[in-house]
């Protein structure tokens, strides 16, 4: 079995540290203050949408060396939420609308410029499909590798306001922001969260902890160290599913996907539920990289029955929980 720290890729390993934690708290509060002008701005592509009216609408947009897909959603009013595509050591190439309101994506792998990461991003009645799948450059010489790195995606929710930790301290998101344990849905601020290592004991920060990473139940729990931005709570999911209700409690929206041993909820109003290459027993160019948005009414049984359709494997482990 990979370990946890390699299955997430170098982008998520190089999180680990204070001077990153801070700069995704400046992150944050900046990137409230650009508000949705600036998204549109640099918006350098916009799927064209079939049905307005019952899928979600993509684009891709900038800002400085990052790369976002924006999914504005139908069913809820004023609901937009983005995903930095993406954190680990995968470089932007391009992108382009594809038929039926879906986007694709191509990211060269840094430290293997000969390998590209395919992402499509597929509009559906309440939820986008994110694919990704690995391809040898075209040109290029060699051989895709057996190991590959992860994509590292954050969610963000800072564009949804009935969503959106602010104006609220981010305590009070936390406490919208779930994961499905033993117990059923189990609201963050139920879980134990430890302490962030990499500040200091009587930090605002850390009263409560802002952040936190979770384990699927059966997952040897990594070693942190004093720098780490992030512990690990005792606290296990059974599926892997992370998502926020809206301030108003009529509405949720969430993540899931098939393979994640780790999810984390963290800074900028954002959540990773890390997918794996699946099947881990395929060859590299036959596996896939898969996760799910959701945004629906607020009823976790109707969501745990949508992604168990999407994702058979995943909910039928924890389907005695709920």
């Amino acid at each position: 079995m990979r370990t946890i720290a390699r299955s997430l890729g170098a982008g998520w390993r190089r999180l680990m540290g204070c001077r990153v934690v801070a700069l995704f708290a400046a992150l944050g509060v900046a990137y409230v203050a650009l508000g949705a002008d600036a998204a549109e701005r640099n918006m350098i592509v916009t799927a064209i949408n079939p049905d307005a009216a019952r899928l979600p609408t993509l684009g891709v947009w900038q800002r400085d060396e990052m790369t976002y897909v924006a999914a504005t959603f139908p069913d809820v009013p004023d609901f937009t939420c983005d995903a930095w595509c993406y954190e680990s050591a995968l470089d932007f190439a391009d992108a382009r609308a594809l038929d039926g309101g879906r986007i694709e994506l191509r990211h060269r792998v840094r430290e293997q410029p000969h390998l590209t990461i395919v992402t499509t991003v597929t509009p559906e009645p309440g939820a986008v499909e994110f694919a990704a799948r690995a391809e040898v450059e075209k040109g290029a010489t060699g051989a895709l590798p057996d190991s590959i790195l992860t994509p590292n995606m954050c969610w963000q929710l800072i564009r949804a306001p009935a969503f959106a930790s602010a104006p609220d301290p981010y305590p009070e998101f936390v406490k919208r922001c779930f994961i499905f344990t033993e117990n059923g849905r189990t609201f963050l601020d139920h879980t134990t969260r430890k302490k962030i290592p990499c500040r200091a004991a009587d930090d605002p920060y850390n009263n409560p902890p802002w952040v936190q990473m979770y384990l699927m139940t059966g997952t040897p729990t990594p070693a942190v160290t004093p720098e780490s931005w992030s512990d690990y709570s005792p606290d296990r999911y059974v599926v892997p599913v992370i998502g926020a209700v809206s301030r108003d409690g009529k509405c949720l929206a969430a993540l899931a996907n098939g393979s994640a041993k780790l999810m984390a909820q963290a800074w900028h109003d954002c959540m990773h539920n890390n997918p794996d290459w699946v099947p881990a027993s395929a060859p590299a160019g036959e596996r896939v990289w898969r996760l799910k948005v959701y945004v629906m009414k607020n009823d976790p049984r109707a969501l745990l029955k949508r992604v168990a359709r999407d994702f058979p494997r995943t909910v039928r482990a924890g389907a005695q929980a709920q």
